[in-house]
């Protein structure tokens, strides 16, 4: 669970680190937000791992979606988000990486 939790903070640092980026909870798990509204990312924590999902472009969603610990995101994944699966610090260093493309 600490690990889990390390891994949270790190996402919530990075995601935090951005111009104008804030954290909302408008359906009781943090999302972060930039300017006016703007969803770049959100994430949910389970006892083994944490979920972040992130929109990424066409072509890095077609290498992504490869991945065993990447899937289409449940009810927006049409619109060209997906979710990563951060249970390593391997994963985290990925997941990290794309929610800088999505912000």
């Amino acid at each position: 669970m600490q690990r889990i939790a390390a891994y949270t903070d790190r996402v919530r640092a990075l995601a935090l680190s951005f111009p104008q980026a804030y954290e909302d909870a408008p359906w009781g798990f943090p999302v972060f937000k930039v300017g006016a509204n703007k969803l770049f990312a959100w994430m949910t924590e389970h006892d083994d791992h944490v979920d972040v999902t992130v929109k990424l472009s066409a072509e890095e969603r077609e290498i992504v979606e490869l991945l065993s610990w990447v899937r289409r995101a449940s009810h927006v994944g049409r619109y060209g988000w997906v979710t990563a699966e951060v249970s390593s610090d391997e994963t985290l260093e990925a997941t990290l990486e794309w929610i800088r493309e999505s912000y």
